[in-house]
């Protein structure tokens, strides 16, 4: 006989991907009429999240892309004059991707969308089980990238 404990520990863990997809495509429908890709607007937000001069290494596993896809979308963020790429002083093999002006502005307004988009999904869920949600996903953040580090 199954416990209740392990009943809701399954509901829960079955939720988590498709939930994770489902607010991606909300987030993804919200950049449409940006006339910019999904991808595009995604890296741009994490260039702006990381702050300046991030590694392109480090933007890349941010977004869990290849450093190959990432190279392509960097080419069209900066042929749209939205990022530009530094090579670091300090190591010539290292490229730094910084926000334009013009990408900085298109962040700010991807970020107000993502935060209407925020306040629409979750209006009506009381600050105690938000705080309670969020807890329990960095506990699993946490444990998962523990492992991985194994």
């Amino acid at each position: 006989m199954t416990s209740a404990r392990a009943t809701l520990e399954s509901a829960y863990a079955r939720t988590l991907l498709p939930l994770a997809k489902m607010w991606r495509q909300a987030a993804d429908r919200a950049l449409r009429d940006m006339n910019v890709s999904a991808s595009t607007g995604w890296a741009l937000v994490q260039v702006g999240r990381l702050g300046d001069d991030v590694r392109q290494t480090d933007l890349a596993q941010q977004l869990d892309v290849t450093q190959a896809s990432l190279v392509r979308s960097i080419d069209q963020m900066t042929a749209a004059g939205l990022v530009e790429r530094r090579r670091d002083p300090a190591d010539a093999r290292v490229s730094r991707i910084r926000l334009t002006e013009h990408g900085r502005a298109l962040v700010t307004t991807i970020e107000a969308k993502f935060a209407s988009l925020r306040a629409a999904m979750l209006d009506d869920v009381s600050h105690d089980d938000l705080a309670t949600a969020l807890h329990v996903a960095e506990r699993l953040g946490a444990r998962f990238m523990a492992d991985r580090a194994r």
